[in-house]
């Protein structure tokens, strides 16, 4: 081969060379922008992903608290079925985790997960949840301070400890003179007019079987004095939950109010009583964020679409 045919050669070789230095570099740079465009579009995704996974939370809640039967509604450890809304997949669930199951307790808490996800970006917040429980609108209801704010109506009150429901002491009812006699509490202060009120009471019969008939009674300047229960349940010689809600109204001023326990039929039996509650109803929301539970939850790993036929 001729030496100029050497030099072609060689220079075809260089150009040869250069092009391909040069078509790597121009790759390399096309790669960078998109890794660049890909990064950006990344960040975007999972910021909005973020956000919209923290606004499902408050968007759950709202749900939850409209819905009375909310944990027969859901099934614990669940995801709910996939919302769109734009470019945003919703979903929430709800885990009971005490013992895995929503619906055996009213009084458990849970924790509810929200997930968001936008493109490949996927985002999960939780935070623990609790029922709104009323306060109490009776002192010493569970008759752990003894007689303390509950007096005898035409009766006896004593504190005992030889046979209770919960807790270390519940009242007994003695030398009962008539129906409306009982264990007896100022609630002047505390009820309102037309609110409906739920009545709660743990109450054994000593003897035999009786009728027991919470009641709230009431004295105005309007309407004067007034009776209000929600009707009787049979009790025995075991402890019995009664319950009723009762709805008092008066006219004028109230100058006095009472929550008693009494009874209807025949008979004055003597009576233990226990644990009494009275709330009022539909007075808060139906579940309360737990102070200190909120948290960012690991999401799973989804692969980028482009790496689905890999």
């Amino acid at each position: 081969m001729s030496r100029r045919a050497q030099r072609r050669g060689v220079v075809y070789l260089a150009v040869l060379g250069v092009s391909l230095l040069v078509m790597v570099i121009g790759l390399s740079a096309l790669l960078g922008v998109r890794v660049e465009n890909r990064g950006a579009d990344l960040t975007v995704t999972a910021v909005k992903a973020d956000v919209y996974a923290q606004s499902q939370v408050d968007v759950a809640l709202n749900k939850l608290c409209n819905d009375p039967n909310w944990r027969t509604t859901y099934t614990n450890d669940t995801w709910t079925a996939n919302q769109t809304v734009g470019d945003v997949v919703f979903s929430f669930k709800l885990v009971d985790e005490i013992d895995g199951n929503l619906a055996d307790d009213a009084n458990q808490p849970a924790r509810l997960y929200a997930q968001a996800t936008v493109g490949d970006a996927v985002r999960i917040y939780s935070v623990g949840v609790q029922p709104y429980v009323p306060p109490n609108l009776l002192s010493n209801g569970d008759m752990e301070a003894g007689t303390q704010y509950w007096s005898g109506y035409n009766c006896t009150l004593e504190a005992r400890t030889d046979d209770v429901h919960g807790g270390a002491k519940s009242i007994y009812v003695s030398n009962r003179t008539s129906f409306a006699s009982g264990p007896t509490q100022s609630i002047t202060n505390v009820i309102e007019n037309g609110t409906s009120y739920t009545f709660v009471v743990w109450v054994k019969v000593v003897g035999f079987a009786a009728l027991i008939k919470p009641v709230i009674k009431t004295t105005a300047t309007g309407s004067g004095t007034q009776n209000f229960d929600g009707g009787s349940s049979v009790v025995g010689t075991s402890w019995t939950k009664v319950t009723k809600t009762i709805t008092p109204s008066w006219s004028g001023t109230l100058t006095a109010a009472t929550a008693t326990i009494v009874t209807t039929g025949v008979g004055t039996p003597d009576l233990r009583v226990d644990d009494a509650v009275l709330t009022e109803q539909n007075s808060g929301p139906a579940l309360l964020i737990t102070p200190g539970t909120w948290r960012r939850e690991l999401a799973p790993y989804v692969a980028p679409a482009e790496f689905a036929a890999l």
